[in-house]
């Protein structure tokens, strides 16, 4: 039974993984027309709606204790809604090949943390095999048409992007999974998706930017549609549901398949090249995440 239980939580998952790696592709393009911080904002307000419609519907109830409360709002708030900000803000400050760099460390942070603070086991070879890994994704993001360019001007982009995959890492992972044997993946994410759309509504109100709503293309809406109910509905939810058959820590190590599918999907929807470099880098992940699954 316990082993059923793994194979369906590794199975949500590479679902997971999937859907956010098409979501980098679909989502960029978008933000030509919608500021970031507003896309995030419309996104996980709409995610969340339909979330909690869902939980009604199954299980009749949307509540949570008053003394829990405090947790999922800093689930929600600090995990999602912070994150989707200080990333934003560190992309506008820093180049987006050093934003990519200092994000796929996030796995390695968040086990970092539950081996150090939530004494949850690592062993040496999990930590081997997500270095690895990161080596690979390296490899795939730093493509021979990307140059990094790390200095005091990028410092303060760079420092908030570090702190943006802190927050994801520590609490929208990490913290969530002691929620998760109270309450179901779905009436979980319902509440953080609205509580992080709450923070991610006072952002945009804070840093208003111009939108031309009659000018929004239809790629646009298809691009936020995506966003809304596939990597949002779909995917996060998914995403706790792993979490709570797995563990937090074998769900982290699974996000370094995300440049993988990103670079795939780009290469098969919109044509972009990919180097010998890249399939070492895949190559080189696949045997990272293989090594640390093991265990």
């Amino acid at each position: 039974m316990q082993n059923g239980k793994h194979q369906v939580g590794h199975f949500f998952i590479g679902i997971v993984v999937l859907t956010w790696g098409i979501n980098f592709g679909l989502v960029k393009s978008a933000y030509q027309d919608i500021p970031p911080v507003l896309f995030a904002a419309i996104r996980f307000t709409v995610s969340g709606i339909v979330i909690f419609l869902l939980t009604f519907w199954r299980e009749r109830s949307i509540s949570i204790r008053k003394e829990d409360l405090g947790m999922v709002a800093a689930v929600g708030g600090m995990g999602l809604g912070l994150y989707q900000i200080l990333w934003s803000l560190g992309l506008n400050l820093t180049s987006a090949s050093n934003s990519a760099l200092i994000l796929s460390t996030q796995p390695l942070l968040g086990t970092l943390y539950m081996d150090l603070i939530k004494k949850e086991s690592v062993g040496k070879r999990q930590y081997l095999g997500m270095i690895l890994a990161l080596g690979g994704v390296i490899l795939v993001i730093l493509k021979p048409s990307v140059r990094l360019h790390f200095s005091l001007d990028t410092l303060p982009g760079d420092l908030l992007t570090l702190v943006a995959g802190l927050c994801a890492a520590i609490f929208f992972s990490a913290w969530s999974k002691p929620l998760l044997k109270i309450y179901s993946p779905l009436r979980l994410m319902g509440y953080c998706m609205i509580i992080g759309s709450l923070a991610l509504w006072l952002a945009a109100l804070l840093l208003p930017q111009s939108v031309a709503w009659g000018q929004i293309g239809v790629e646009a809406w298809g691009s936020l549609g995506y966003a809304i109910f596939i990597s949002g509905v779909v995917g996060h939810t998914f995403w706790y549901a792993g979490i709570d058959r797995i563990g937090v820590t074998r769900a982290l190590i699974y996000l370094y398949f995300i440049p993988i599918c990103a670079v795939l999907f780009n290469y098969s929807l919109m044509g972009e090249k990919i180097y010998i470099q890249q399939l070492l880098g895949g190559a080189l992940i696949l045997w990272g995440v293989h090594r640390s699954l093991r265990t």
